[in-house]
């Protein structure tokens, strides 16, 4: 009897500590000022690695413990903190003093503090105003690491290399 007893106590504690460390999916919506959803907004468990990513409507899901709290970011806006709520609608603020931060270097998008590497800038309001009617002749010799090889065949073009 006294064996039965532990065997029930110990059953009842194992499902008393699963529901209470139980994850629940919460979803909602991030939208900007306009009411438009945010593409790509992360949406972060306070504390963890949990998180997900908007889709292309602004929705997320995401599974945490019952009063989690979110942290949900994206670049150029306000990084907000809310408890979790199923169907909670999240509205991000504009906040321009974080673009002067970014880079956009080719298809990504770096922070300026996170950027390594050269990177060279040209003002192209002079090789516009020159003659020469070939823009890559006319940026020649403007930006360091940068060489310019024209083709000597009749109608070659140009090509540029960057050196290392």
């Amino acid at each position: 009897m006294e064996r039965l007893k532990r065997l029930l106590l110990s059953t009842l504690l194992v499902f008393a500590s699963t529901v209470m460390y139980a994850q629940t999916e919460i979803s909602g919506t991030v939208v900007d000022d306009l009411g438009e959803g945010v593409i790509g907004a992360t949406v972060m468990e306070k504390g963890t690695s949990n998180g997900t990513v908007t889709d292309f409507d602004g929705n997320f899901k995401i599974k945490v413990k019952a009063g989690a709290m979110l942290v949900i970011s994206y670049i150029g806006y306000d990084k907000q903190e809310m408890p979790a709520a199923n169907g909670m609608k999240v509205t991000l603020k504009d906040n321009a003093t974080d673009l002067a931060e970014v880079v956009v270097t080719g298809y990504q998008v770096q922070r300026k503090a996170d950027l390594t590497g050269a990177v060279a800038v040209m003002d192209m309001k002079g090789p516009v105003s020159e003659s020469d009617p070939n823009m890559l002749n006319s940026m020649q010799g403007k930006l360091a690491g940068v060489d310019i090889v024209t083709d000597a065949a009749p109608g070659g073009g140009s090509s540029n290399y960057w050196s290392a």
